[in-house]
């Protein structure tokens, strides 16, 4: 599918990366990798034991996190491997469309520990339009995609706090850090 090729806003993720301080990019091309240890197509990275790659290459801080913005089309063995790395004490981020009817959804549940749901800002008073609280992803050029038609929301599995399912708001502009 074309949006399994979408990429990340770097304002969002230098956001969540201030938080959490990425080591490496599961899911990316060598063209719109966000981390410097990311994983292409071609590694499978769904084949690889995360914990047991990132340990390779980072001593263990006590809290090292991935970033993980996989093929919308299935994220259900994404969401399986990141219930894997989290049981092998690998903190994971994900950005995912928010849909909690799915079965990718119930899956996470087994163990997220966070759900951020993204949304609009306020619309300021006496104005008649409306915000949204939907990502522009970009094309394989850099640039916005208008008309993203569905609401995202950020997935975190942390090791320390498996399955507690803290559910939270976050505002659009708090993400691209206005």
């Amino acid at each position: 599918m074309a949006n399994d090729l979408w990429r990340t806003p770097p304002e969002v993720f230098n956001t969540l990366n201030r938080e959490f301080g990425f080591v490496a990019d599961m899911a990316s091309s060598h063209e719109n990798a966000l981390c410097d240890l990311h994983f292409t197509e071609e590694d499978d990275s769904l084949s690889l034991d995360w914990a047991k790659e990132i340990d390779k290459r980072y001593v263990f801080i006590g809290h090292n996190y991935v970033w993980l913005n996989c093929p919308y089309s299935n994220p259900m063995p994404w969401v399986k491997k990141a219930l894997e790395a989290q049981a092998g004490g690998l903190g994971v981020v994900m950005l995912l469309n928010d849909d909690t009817s799915v079965g990718w959804f119930a899956e996470a549940l087994k163990g997220v520990s966070e759900i951020r749901h993204i949304v609009a800002d306020a619309t300021p008073e006496g104005k008649r339009e409306y915000s949204t609280g939907r990502i522009a992803f970009l094309d394989g050029e850099g640039k916005p995609i208008p008309g993203n038609n569905k609401p995202q929301f950020v997935l975190v599995f942390n090791p320390f706090k498996i399955g507690a399912q803290v559910t939270s708001y976050v505002k659009k502009s708090e993400l691209y850090g206005a």
